[in-house]
């Protein structure tokens, strides 16, 4: 009887602590299946949503698609991705993005475009016999899975795609043959070794002929030195032939990372990754306090080099505009900043408040009475503007 009482007990008691436990969890994203009429077979996907996606629905966003995208890589890229665009931590090195992270089923058929069995200089590898699907694959990519996307979420219509070792060969594979899919390309150590570096060789064919490319394209390099020096090699040469293409809207960058393998080499390279897709979109805080208008030349620039229409993150300027009317007490900055992101984002109750608020502190009260009735204008319910404006 005793043991029973105690293994009842142990149960209780750790039933407390799943439970507690459950109450307590951060999630990030959600897990969805898709049946691929392509593939033959059902696919696994994971999806996280950025902080805005709910509170601002005529917002649109970047996809961007992570290939090996099981859990922890999934987590990786989300927890890199929502750290560069934090406004609650004054950080907008990118914009919020959508993630989307495919897990596999046979990754070497997925991401390989020819049938190889060879490894360097070794042949007749017996893992690599279900090789050469890659175009398989990518059709489920463009045909289904990108679609479902496109319907279930407001995106924007550039994509990106980050692929390490095999998935970075597949990336490059999507950039020559099929480049209306991504924009942007996070290319981690791919694995120029695939059929006797067939990538390289196919690279100089397409961009010999091909002058209309338009994507933007970060290279990351390992050190993997000790075990063949030509993976370092390959990457040079397909870093040179993306530079010396006749294409004038492809851009390209490689870095080579000594310290990293690899296996150690995906998250540095994402983060730099993604400093590089996106360069130029993060604002410099107190540039900004001295010449708020700097907000609208930055998105003018960041329109025409994205190719779409770019405006500051909403929440983000608006922190700026706090910052000014509270911590550096310089109100009329202030509302200069809150009019631009008014301006940017005119169906926002909050920016409105946030405008009427430095208003107030300027002594503007029928300029704060024209926003509390903007916001009125909006939501015809909210209490909180009604209050103000009648204690106005």
């Amino acid at each position: 009887m005793r043991q029973t009482v105690i293994v009842i007990i142990f149960l209780l008691v750790h039933l407390g602590v799943d439970a507690q436990t459950n109450e307590n969890i951060i999630a990030i994203g959600k897990k969805y299946t898709i049946y691929s009429d392509i593939l033959k077979e059902k696919r696994t996907y994971n999806v996280y949503l950025p902080p805005s996606y709910q509170r601002s629905p005529h917002k649109k966003y970047f996809v961007a698609y992570v290939l090996d995208g099981e859990i922890t890589k999934f987590q990786e890229v989300t927890g890199i991705a929502r750290s560069m665009n934090s406004a609650y931590d004054l950080k907008m090195q990118i914009p919020e993005l959508i993630i989307v992270s495919v897990e596999n089923t046979d990754r070497t058929r997925d991401f390989t475009p020819t049938h190889a069995l060879n490894y360097l200089d070794t042949e007749n590898i017996g893992a690599f016999a279900n090789s050469g699907k890659a175009d398989v694959f990518r059709r489920f990519l463009e045909k289904e899975l990108m679609p479902q996307i496109d319907s279930s979420y407001r995106t924007l219509s550039k994509n990106l795609i980050i692929g390490h070792s095999l998935g970075g060969l597949f990336a490059i594979h999507c950039l020559l043959e099929a480049p209306q899919l991504f924009s942007y390309y996070i290319l981690i150590d791919p694995s120029w070794f695939w059929d006797h570096n067939y990538i390289g060789k196919r690279t100089r064919e397409v961009l010999k002929n091909k002058k209309d490319l338009n994507a933007r394209v970060y290279i990351a390099l390992a050190n993997n030195m000790s075990e063949d020096s030509r993976h370092y090699q390959w990457g040079q040469e397909f870093y040179a032939a993306l530079k010396s293409a006749a294409s004038p809207g492809l851009a390209a960058q490689l870095r080579y990372f000594e310290d990293e393998k690899h296996l150690t080499v995906p998250l540095p390279a994402t983060y730099y990754g993604l400093r590089y897709i996106f360069d130029g979109y993060e604002l410099d805080i107190n540039e900004v306090l001295k010449k708020p208008s700097l907000i609208n030349e930055h998105d003018s620039l960041m329109s025409k080099r994205m190719g779409l229409d770019i405006r500051s993150d909403e929440n983000y300027v608006n922190t700026l505009g706090y910052v000014a009317l509270n911590d550096r007490n310089i109100p009329d900055t202030a509302v200069t900043i809150f009019e631009i992101n008014a301006k940017n984002y005119p169906a926002s109750v909050n920016v409105w408040d946030s405008l009427a608020d430095a208003y107030m502190k300027k002594g503007l009260t029928g300029k704060a009475r024209m926003c509390y009735e903007k916001i009125l204008a909006l939501q015809p319910d909210n209490a909180d503007a009604k209050r103000k404006l009648e204690k106005l």
